[in-house]
């Protein structure tokens, strides 16, 4: 059996220790002497803490089925995890992929409904406090807008008014994207996102051409020109990567997806199943995953 998703969180937390040690130790020379050497050093460091959370976030999306197992199996392992000074953080904001549930489509459709016109009451009290002075009297407030009634208490600063506002509104955001991806609604954002896509690709070809026509002449032109495909690429490759983390979140889907052979029929191929057979998850086989677990675990006794 390969490399386990708790080896990989072993080490991630590890490398990021030692990171995290040697920023500290730049932090406290940078503070007794200014030095543009330490200055990079400590953007290098900074830079690889973030590229290596990033791999964290991805390869949770790879192993979701290995995620949400430790999830069922591993409970107190996973919570564990959570709290590692080093990798908690991420894995608690990606934790609310594990509450996944099928739905049937009538369910599923009527929830997004009711979440979204909760989210709607939250814009408007957000609204409302736009220019608002002194104390917010949550009695009254609450009056209006009926879904912070468990959220106030009392007088409270705006500011504390807007935190709530906006704590409640991340909840229901992770709770409308649970609903979102169930087999019956999941091509919703999909096909938002790949005709984005497609039309990125348009515009990469049109870039290139342009480029083609200005390249070697040295001018401001091909520079802007090679500027205006970059760009291009980068937001092209931004909507691929949401793509590929929709398709992750539901991995019964997705295999569903690369499955089918239309892709490869001479009529018009979908492009989401055409998508579909550059994800790769990570898929466990549970009993000899169970197995290489408690065999694991065991030997850490």
């Amino acid at each position: 059996m390969g490399k386990l998703l708790i080896d990989f969180l072993d080490e991630t937390s590890a490398y990021l220790h030692v990171k995290r040690d040697a920023l500290k130790k730049l932090e406290l020379q940078y503070r007794k002497i200014y030095d543009p050497d330490i200055v990079r050093e400590m953007k290098v460091i900074r830079g690889e803490i973030s590229k290596k959370r990033t791999e964290i976030r991805a390869q949770l999306l790879l192993n979701l089925e290995e995620f949400r197992a430790l999830h069922k199996y591993f409970p107190e392992l996973l919570s564990a995890f959570m709290e590692d000074e080093y990798i908690g953080k991420v894995l608690r904001d990606k934790a609310w992929l594990l509450d996944y549930k099928m739905a049937p489509p009538k369910v599923a459709a009527a929830k997004l409904d009711e979440i979204r016109g909760w989210r709607m009451q939250l814009r408007a009290a957000k609204e409302s406090l736009r220019g608002w002075i002194g104390v917010v009297h949550a009695d009254a407030f609450v009056s209006r807008y009926p879904l912070l009634r468990a959220h106030l208490r009392g007088d409270m600063m705006k500011q504390d008014v807007l935190n709530a506002i906006s704590t409640l509104d991340d909840a229901l955001r992770k709770e409308g994207w649970l609903v979102l991806i169930t087999d019956s609604l999941i091509r919703i954002p999909l096909a938002k996102f790949m005709n984005r896509i497609t039309e990125l690709r348009y515009d990469e070809l049109k870039a290139k051409s342009d480029l083609a026509k200005m390249r070697g002449k040295g001018t401001i032109a091909e520079t802007r020109a090679q500027r205006a495909l970059e760009a291009i690429l980068v937001e092209k490759n931004h909507f691929e990567s949401i793509v590929a983390q929709i398709l992750l979140s539901n991995p019964g889907y997705l295999s569903g997806l690369k499955k089918q052979k239309s892709w490869l029929s001479k009529g018009k191929p979908d492009p989401i199943v055409r998508f579909a057979q550059q994800v790769t998850p990570h898929a466990i086989r549970e009993r000899a995953w169970l197995d290489e677990m408690r065999k694991r675990i065991g030997g850490n006794k």
